[in-house]
């Protein structure tokens, strides 16, 4: 398998993550850390911190069968693109402001 550098595109991060390599995975679960890091806009800090544990947690079993090591290719991918797209800024923005308009 080739192996990519620089900032993959959705669907290479997805063949990455689902890879046999190990090498492969871990390359692309780096490239969400490096998105989050110094991508295209800031997240707010609980997008951010909920993707840093989500990293934080490692590469699950490989078991591409497993609907819950597909579920966490899913996650991975949808992280990826709200970083890449600056709409975790915006969900969570707004999510923030309901939580602190909502009554205590």
């Amino acid at each position: 398998m080739k192996v990519e550098t620089g900032s993959p595109d959705t669907t290479a991060l997805r063949a990455q993550l689902m890879a046999a390599d190990p090498m492969q995975r871990a390359m692309a679960l780096h490239a969400i850390e490096l998105e989050l890091k110094g991508g295209h806009a800031a997240p707010s800090r609980a997008f951010a911190k909920e993707v840093e544990h989500f990293t934080a947690r490692g590469i699950p079993f490989y078991a591409p069968q497993d609907r819950h090591f597909r579920d966490w290719v899913t996650r991975a991918v949808s992280y990826w693109e709200k970083l890449r797209s600056g709409s975790a800024q915006a969900m969570s923005s707004a999510a923030e402001r309901e939580a602190v308009r909502a009554p205590v």
